[in-house]
């Protein structure tokens, strides 16, 4: 049997992030919560991530700082990475894909899309790089 794909939401906004881990655990994804980049850093070094959901503005290390820090060939990188931020800025959305996100969503979405996007970026993003 095939092992439920893990998705790592990183978001400091607690409300959201329950209501995230509990429609992609419904739809039967393992999910786990990080409100924080460093805390998201920590859990990517334990654990196969597939899926990273990561929001921008957040404590101790934003979501643009992560997406650096996954550029150095030594960290294991998830299979794909969307961004979800309030931030629908050009340029934010031109950074965040230059430093390696598939898609950026804004925020607010409807979860029930975003879950269908997350399913495509499984289906067509094989490998990083």
């Amino acid at each position: 049997m095939e092992e439920s794909p893990h998705v790592l939401v990183v978001d400091d906004d607690s409300t959201l992030c329950g209501l995230l881990e509990y429609k992609l655990k419904r739809k039967g994804f393992k999910v786990t919560l990080c409100g924080d980049g460093q805390a998201a850093m920590e859990e990517l070094q334990r654990s196969k991530v597939d899926v990273l959901l990561l929001d921008i503005m957040m404590p101790r290390m934003d979501g643009f700082h992560l997406l650096r820090v996954l550029q150095d060939p030594e960290n294991v990188v998830p299979r794909a990475i969307v961004v979800l931020s309030a931030r629908g800025d050009e340029d934010d959305i031109l950074k965040a894909f230059e430093l390696g996100a598939i898609d950026y969503v804004t925020k607010p979405f409807s979860v029930n899309v975003l879950i269908a996007r997350i399913e495509i970026a499984l289906k067509f993003k094989v490998t990083r790089g």
